[in-house]
Protein backbone atom coordinates (compact mmCIF):
# COMPACT_ATOMS: atom_id res chain seq x y z
CA UNK A 1 0.00 0.00 0.00
CA UNK A 2 2.60 2.28 0.68
CA UNK A 3 4.36 1.66 -2.60
CA UNK A 4 1.26 2.78 -4.06
CA UNK A 5 0.88 6.02 -2.34
CA UNK A 6 4.77 6.75 -3.62
CA UNK A 7 3.63 5.90 -7.36
CA UNK A 8 1.05 8.56 -7.06
CA UNK A 9 3.09 10.86 -5.52
CA UNK A 10 5.82 10.51 -7.66
CA UNK A 11 3.00 10.58 -10.28
CA UNK A 12 1.35 13.90 -9.44
CA UNK A 13 4.56 15.75 -8.41
CA UNK A 14 5.74 14.93 -12.53
CA UNK A 15 2.41 16.50 -13.75
CA UNK A 16 2.53 19.22 -11.63
CA UNK A 17 6.61 19.86 -13.13
CA UNK A 18 4.95 18.98 -16.50
CA UNK A 19 2.83 21.48 -15.99
CA UNK A 20 4.79 24.44 -14.92
CA UNK A 21 7.50 23.61 -17.82
CA UNK A 22 4.61 24.39 -20.21
CA UNK A 23 3.49 27.52 -18.84
CA UNK A 24 6.73 28.52 -18.18
CA UNK A 25 7.79 28.31 -21.72
CA UNK A 26 4.62 29.63 -23.11
CA UNK A 27 5.43 32.71 -21.06
CA UNK A 28 8.84 33.06 -22.28
CA UNK A 29 7.98 32.25 -26.38
CA UNK A 30 5.69 35.11 -25.38
CA UNK A 31 7.58 37.72 -24.03
CA UNK A 32 10.55 37.15 -26.66
CA UNK A 33 8.04 37.41 -29.46
CA UNK A 34 6.49 40.77 -28.15
CA UNK A 35 10.33 42.02 -27.64
CA UNK A 36 11.71 40.75 -30.93
CA UNK A 37 8.95 42.46 -33.05
CA UNK A 38 7.23 45.37 -31.30
CA UNK A 39 5.62 46.32 -34.47
CA UNK A 40 3.07 42.80 -33.61
CA UNK A 41 1.95 45.25 -30.48
CA UNK A 42 1.69 49.03 -32.42
CA UNK A 43 2.09 50.56 -35.51
CA UNK A 44 4.27 53.29 -33.64
CA UNK A 45 7.61 51.94 -34.17
CA UNK A 46 10.35 52.19 -37.21
CA UNK A 47 13.58 50.92 -38.44
CA UNK A 48 15.82 53.68 -39.29
CA UNK A 49 19.10 53.88 -39.71
CA UNK A 50 21.60 55.98 -38.26
CA UNK A 51 25.77 57.21 -39.24
CA UNK A 52 27.50 56.88 -35.64
CA UNK A 53 29.62 60.24 -35.62
CA UNK A 54 32.49 61.09 -33.65
CA UNK A 55 32.18 60.63 -29.88
CA UNK A 56 28.99 58.86 -30.10
CA UNK A 57 28.56 55.60 -28.33
CA UNK A 58 25.31 52.64 -27.88
CA UNK A 59 24.18 54.97 -24.59
CA UNK A 60 24.58 58.05 -26.29
CA UNK A 61 22.37 56.79 -29.57
CA UNK A 62 20.29 55.13 -27.17
CA UNK A 63 19.27 58.02 -25.09
CA UNK A 64 18.77 60.79 -28.19
CA UNK A 65 16.36 58.11 -30.80
CA UNK A 66 14.61 56.82 -27.85
CA UNK A 67 14.15 59.09 -25.37
CA UNK A 68 11.58 57.78 -23.40
CA UNK A 69 12.93 54.22 -22.95
CA UNK A 70 15.70 52.51 -20.33
CA UNK A 71 18.72 53.13 -22.13
CA UNK A 72 19.71 49.46 -21.44
CA UNK A 73 17.08 48.27 -22.92
CA UNK A 74 17.73 50.18 -26.21
CA UNK A 75 21.18 49.49 -26.30
CA UNK A 76 20.34 45.83 -25.33
CA UNK A 77 18.10 46.15 -29.08
CA UNK A 78 21.02 47.72 -31.15
CA UNK A 79 23.12 45.56 -30.17
CA UNK A 80 20.36 42.64 -31.22
CA UNK A 81 19.52 44.55 -34.63
CA UNK A 82 23.48 45.04 -35.58
CA UNK A 83 24.67 41.50 -34.41
CA UNK A 84 27.54 43.43 -32.31
CA UNK A 85 29.41 41.78 -29.89
CA UNK A 86 30.78 44.28 -28.04
CA UNK A 87 29.73 48.16 -27.20
CA UNK A 88 32.42 49.27 -29.58
CA UNK A 89 31.30 51.55 -32.35
CA UNK A 90 33.11 53.48 -34.86
CA UNK A 91 32.53 56.54 -36.58
CA UNK A 92 30.84 56.50 -39.86
CA UNK A 93 29.64 52.94 -38.53
CA UNK A 94 25.85 52.44 -40.02
CA UNK A 95 23.87 51.12 -37.40
CA UNK A 96 19.70 50.09 -37.16
CA UNK A 97 17.86 51.62 -34.71
CA UNK A 98 14.19 50.87 -33.60
CA UNK A 99 12.43 53.90 -32.78
CA UNK A 100 9.05 55.28 -31.83
CA UNK A 101 7.13 57.48 -34.64
CA UNK A 102 5.55 59.89 -33.84
CA UNK A 103 2.42 60.27 -35.14
CA UNK A 104 0.52 64.55 -35.50
CA UNK A 105 -3.04 64.32 -35.50
CA UNK A 106 -4.22 65.92 -38.86
CA UNK A 107 -5.43 68.85 -38.52
CA UNK A 108 -8.19 70.10 -40.93
CA UNK A 109 -7.73 73.56 -42.71
CA UNK A 110 -10.32 76.06 -41.43
CA UNK A 111 -13.00 76.20 -43.77
CA UNK A 112 -13.61 79.98 -45.14
CA UNK A 113 -16.66 80.70 -47.14
CA UNK A 114 -16.72 81.92 -50.63
CA UNK A 115 -19.16 84.54 -52.14
CA UNK A 116 -19.38 84.64 -55.34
Amino acid sequence: MAKKVQDVLISLSAIGLLVMLVVSAVAIAGKLVLTKNPTILSEEYAYVEIVVQPGDTLWSIAKAQVPGSDPRDVVGTIRDLNQLESADIFPGQTLTVLVKQTFQPLQLAEGRSSTF
